[in-house]
């Protein structure tokens, strides 16, 4: 299946192989600033298309760019934060990530950050080469 790599504000790759999807990874991580990746079918990025309208293929999001956290978001049947078994709690008193969304800033922390950025990649790998929510992290909902 083909793919949509997007990122801060107007970049944009295909992504149809775990490789293409991991240089478009590395250089919105090359950015200095944490990001936001969407890796969407291109059917989300049509028209007035959204992540929430059905029924559009299922499309991942994930946190790069940060030294030790990440998240993964699943923008798909069942939605879901992705939880990595065994991270260390959130230090006491550190502030909230903002990752940049194409100008804004979204800000995960302890709710949301809740994976290394090892495993958002292996996220994104998995969700390219099957198409599916990735196994290797848990599910949690939306709080």
């Amino acid at each position: 299946m083909s793919y949509v790599v997007t990122w801060g504000r107007g970049n944009r790759r295909p992504g149809s192989t775990v490789a293409e999807v991991d240089t478009a990874l590395n250089d919105a991580a090359a950015s200095g600033v944490p990001q936001v990746v969407g890796i969407y079918p291109p059917q989300h990025l049509a028209g007035d298309a959204s992540p929430w309208d059905a029924p559009l293929p299922p499309a991942l999001q994930i946190g790069v760019g940060h030294p030790d956290r990440s998240f993964v978001l699943w923008l798909g049947p069942e939605g879901g934060i992705g939880i990595e078994a065994g991270v260390p709690p959130w230090p006491d008193g550190t502030p909230d990530i903002a990752f940049d969304y194409g100008g804004d800033a979204v800000f995960a922390g302890p709710d949301r950050a809740r994976v290394t950025p090892d495993t958002a990649r292996q996220a994104a790998r998995e969700f390219v080469r099957t198409g599916q929510r990735p196994t290797c992290v848990q599910w949690t909902s939306e709080q």
